[in-house]
């Protein structure tokens, strides 16, 4: 029986919470052999407990092969057309051999509404590089949210004859949630320190990003600050919008993603 006809996902159950901690730590500490600075994963990769948070609050699936678990997937969403990969983990006794291909089919499948599919992972993965442009990524921009690392940011849009219509800067709305958006940067202001409504210090900057149809005060804070500059262009992604002082600003949300584009 070929490997397509043998493998399926479900949703995951809390009962897998354990046995998919421990696939995905196999499957993060194998990459060591193809490039990561050390040992490890991202946070809760390894913990059960981790796994069925991640439930709660992700489209989690396991994958299946013959009614074994050998690996999952994670799903967030930025919007009703626009889902996030955050993540999807194969045993490595079942890599390269269609298993996460045959899987990832499947995850398309199961959203047929969906035009973009964006997901990120780090420039020294070349395993993963590979097998994201073999799904049919592009590369488009540079996630800098890793102090360690840069991630290489990628999207596939499902159907390049109904392309994904990302919103533009002038049609931003107060109370907007779940926003994608592109711009250049124009201006962007020295930082200054604040500090949080708990007292905590924080370091600020305004930045002025812009498209053909306006411009936005887009918020950066701390190490963002330092990500971008004036010429840039940048996507936000699950970015959501406010206002101050009746003036309308774009921020990035703890979920978001700022992406330096290419």
């Amino acid at each position: 029986m070929k490997v397509d006809d043998r493998v399926r996902i479900t949703p995951a159950e809390k009962e897998d919470a354990v046995i998919l901690a421990k696939i995905c730590k196999k499957a993060f500490d194998s990459d060591l052999e193809v490039g990561a600075p050390g040992p490890g994963g991202p946070p809760g990769y390894d913990s059960p407990e981790a796994q069925v948070r991640f439930m709660r609050f992700l489209d989690y699936y396991k994958i299946l092969l013959d009614d074994r678990i050998v690996g999952g997937i994670m799903v967030g969403s930025a919007g009703e057309k626009h889902k996030v990969l955050e993540r999807i983990f194969v045993d490595p006794e079942f890599c390269r051999k269609g298993v996460g291909t045959r899987a990832s089919e499947l995850l398309w499948e199961g959203y047929p509404d969906v035009s973009l599919w964006t997901l990120g992972t780090p420039e020294w993965n070349v395993r993963t590089m590979h097998f994201y442009e073999k799904l049919g990524f592009i590369q488009v921009g540079w996630d800098l949210g890793n102090p360690h690392w840069r991630g290489r940011w990628y999207q596939r849009v499902m159907d390049s004859s109904t392309p994904y219509e990302m919103l533009k800067i002038g049609e931003l709305k107060d109370g907007m949630r779940n926003v994608t958006v592109e711009g250049k940067i124009t201006e962007k202001s020295e930082p200054r320190p604040v500090r949080s409504r708990k007292g905590e210090p924080l370091t600020v900057s305004n930045a002025a990003v812009g498209d053909e149809t306006g411009r936005v005060i887009l918020v950066l804070w701390n190490e963002q600050i330092g990500w971008v500059e004036v010429g840039n262009s940048v996507r936000v992604e699950n970015g959501y919008v406010s206002s101050y002082r009746g003036i309308i600003q774009l921020n990035v949300s703890r979920i978001g993603r700022l992406i330096v584009l290419i």
